[in-house]
């Protein structure tokens, strides 16, 4: 069955996104700053050819019982910061890699029931029985990589088909997994259980479905966005979860940038929500989750714009660029690590932190739809 006309125009869409890069072009949009932007501009690169070789025979990334399924997609949507494409330039093989991985793990229906995969999983949620660590949060990265690889693929292509069936169920199973709160939780079933920054990868994904055409259930990302609301302190803040008081920058972070993906880009609970992060950012050695929580400042700073981003721009980029390692014996190889921070509890290793450090480093440039002003 051909595409329909409101996919076929969110593929159009993606393709103009991401051809700029396919032509050799320079990124789309540049501080000003030139000897930083040429900084920012080789660090990126020197982590793209890490992760290059980082990369597992078998498409993967990282530890696989330890969040192989999203650190996989982290670091394929690094790539995709930067305009590469599956099947395309030099990088595409890797991508091709990679997203057939990911296409892999998404569970395939049981003989008894279509809707449900082994183990009571829901069919064509992206899981790996072994991975203890990804579950919704992996899932949400996962389905916006195969979202970003439909986009730039082949109409009559049968791998494009194959995603987009994919990205439907993937889809469905996000939008199935909503609890009663509105927010999501760790598992793909209606618990009660719900927090933050499980929320945030799922309403990206559904964010970009929908701009490349597939059909989102506008009764969820209400919900999701009373949710969000309902879980700001007093101080601008978000709470863990609602039954929580816990909060940090990164859950901060990563709240204002789910709103976005609501539509929300104005009102108190993103002046309050950013004037937090604000106050947190001014010193970027000691904010909480590092590397998590830089990739949604950035995006939160950026949009914004103006003094926020003259912050991010002035003073956290140049924090990430210092903290960078360099291996003496692979020369033009740059990464970072989550090992040694005292601000991160639990380490997820070099893939990881290097995969959010450049998608941080990228949102300026503009390549994904989510980092769009």
């Amino acid at each position: 069955m051909p595409p329909s006309p409101r996919t076929c125009a969110g593929l159009i869409a993606a393709l103009a996104l991401l051809a700029p890069a396919a032509a050799g072009k320079e990124p789309r949009t540049r501080t000003g700053d030139g000897a930083r932007d040429a900084l920012r501009g080789e660090a990126i690169e020197e982590a793209l050819r890490y992760l290059e070789r980082t990369q597992k025979l078998d498409g993967s990334w990282g530890r696989p019982a330890e969040g192989g399924v999203g650190i996989t997609a982290l670091c394929l949507l690094a790539f995709f910061a930067q305009g590469h494409q599956e099947h395309r330039g030099p990088y595409g093989s890797l991508l091709h890699r990679g997203v057939k991985y990911l296409m892999a793990k998404s569970l395939p229906p049981s003989e008894r029931d279509p809707a449900l995969a082994g183990g009571g999983k829901p069919t064509g949620y992206i899981f790996d029985h072994n991975d203890r660590d990804s579950r919704m949060h992996g899932h949400g990265y996962a389905t916006q990589v195969l979202v970003l690889a439909y986009g730039a693929g082949r109409a009559q292509d049968p791998h494009t088909h194959e995603l987009k069936r994919k990205v439907q169920l993937a889809i469905r199973v996000i939008e199935n997994s909503q609890t009663f709160t509105g927010g999501w939780g760790y598992e793909p079933s209606h618990s009660t259980f719900h927090e933050g920054s499980v929320t945030v990868t799922a309403v990206q994904a559904l964010r970009l479905a929908r701009d490349a055409g597939f059909i989102v259930d506008e009764a969820v990302q209400k919900q999701g966005l009373e949710y969000l609301k309902q879980s700001q302190k007093d101080d601008g803040s978000f709470k863990y979860s609602l039954g929580q008081d816990h909060t940090t920058s990164a859950l901060t972070a990563a709240a204002i940038t789910a709103m976005y993906g609501f539509g929300q880009y104005y009102g108190d609970s993103i002046r309050k929500g950013l004037s937090f992060l604000r106050s947190q950012y001014r010193h970027p050695d000691y904010v909480d989750w590092p590397h998590y929580g830089n990739y949604y400042a950035a995006q939160a700073f950026w949009r914004s714009g103006g003094p926020d981003w003259d912050l991010w721009s002035g003073t956290v980029i140049p924090h990430l660029l210092r903290t960078g390692i360099r291996d003496s014996e692979r020369p033009g190889v740059l990464c970072w690590d989550d090992s040694d921070s005292s601000r991160a509890p639990r380490s997820h290793g070099r893939d990881y932190a290097t995969a959010l450090t450049v998608l941080a480093l990228s949102v300026e440039d503009g390549y994904l739809p989510i980092f769009q002003k």
